[in-house]
């Protein structure tokens, strides 16, 4: 398959497992306060740490059932996720917020030129 799909199944395998993991971490988050404001923390805390580790694992899962299964998913999905930590730090001031969309495509390009490297070749010194 070439990069182009699997670039394009990863990206949208992202998006849908960000807001699905903000549901979910919302709803988690619900479950644990009352409600009102002093549960405003924790409904935020859910609903980015959701985001963050539900798209990572999707995304990873996506580009490499897309390659054959093909490449290292452990690499990919630990690359990943590293890289979706600082997207809601960068979601807080909101003039940063723009960030956030070349900080998902390089997350993107990242998992899938881990998932497309030839696993036995490695460049030499």
């Amino acid at each position: 398959m070439d990069f182009s799909r699997i670039y394009l199944i990863a990206m949208m395998a992202g998006i849908g497992g960000a807001v699905g993991g903000a549901f979910a971490g919302g709803f988690v988050a619900a479950v644990r306060c009352d409600g009102g404001l002093e549960c405003l923390g924790t409904a935020i805390l859910g609903v980015g740490l959701g985001a963050i580790i539900v798209e990572s694992v999707s995304m990873a899962v996506a580009a490499h059932i897309a390659n054959q299964r093909q490449g290292n998913l452990f690499a990919s999905l630990l690359i990943t996720l590293l890289l979706a930590v600082p997207i809601p730090f960068l979601l807080l001031p909101g003039f940063t917020g723009v960030l956030v969309f070349p900080l998902f495509f390089f997350q993107v390009w990242a998992c899938v030129k881990i998932q497309t490297r030839p696993a036995g070749k490695r460049r030499r010194a």
